[in-house]
């Protein structure tokens, strides 16, 4: 069975040719999702990054690569100075600067107050049920 077929697709005479582009066409497809999706967002965050670090200047609160905080106090080309605490400055490379460091309101300091309220009404409300029971356990 199988030997009748194969003379019948050998007989058929027409020779069948891979198409080129047809068998490179997944492996071009591959190369344009990667870089679409990996390289060009890649090479996007790092020239946002290299803009930030050339728009820093002394006075200027950052965090670095490895979570010090500090604030700038001398610069050269290469590296910053860095004041972490009072007379202690550290020296890195400017690269090393992850961010600025944010000089807005901690959004974590508001939810401590408002936990800190609700514990403090719970606390009066159960107080205020205890003291309730006593007085009618009283009468």
């Amino acid at each position: 069975m199988l030997s009748s077929l194969s003379l019948v697709l050998a007989s058929n005479g027409a020779e069948t040719t891979a198409n080129p582009i047809g068998a490179l066409l997944p492996f071009l497809l591959i190369g344009v999702v990667f870089y679409l999706l990996i390289i060009r967002p890649q090479k996007k965050r790092q020239a946002e990054q290299q803009s930030m670090i050339r728009s820093l200047g002394v006075g200027d609160a950052v965090v670095s690569i490895g979570g010090i905080h500090g604030e700038i106090v001398g610069m050269t080309d290469d590296t910053i100075q860095l004041m972490v605490a009072d007379g202690v400055i550290m020296t890195m490379a400017r690269n090393a600067i992850s961010r600025p460091q944010s000089t807005g309101p901690d959004p974590l300091a508001e939810d401590d107050d408002l936990f800190e309220d609700d514990l403090d009404d719970e606390l009066d409300s159960d107080i205020d049920d205890e003291l309730g029971r006593r007085d009618t356990d009283d009468q």
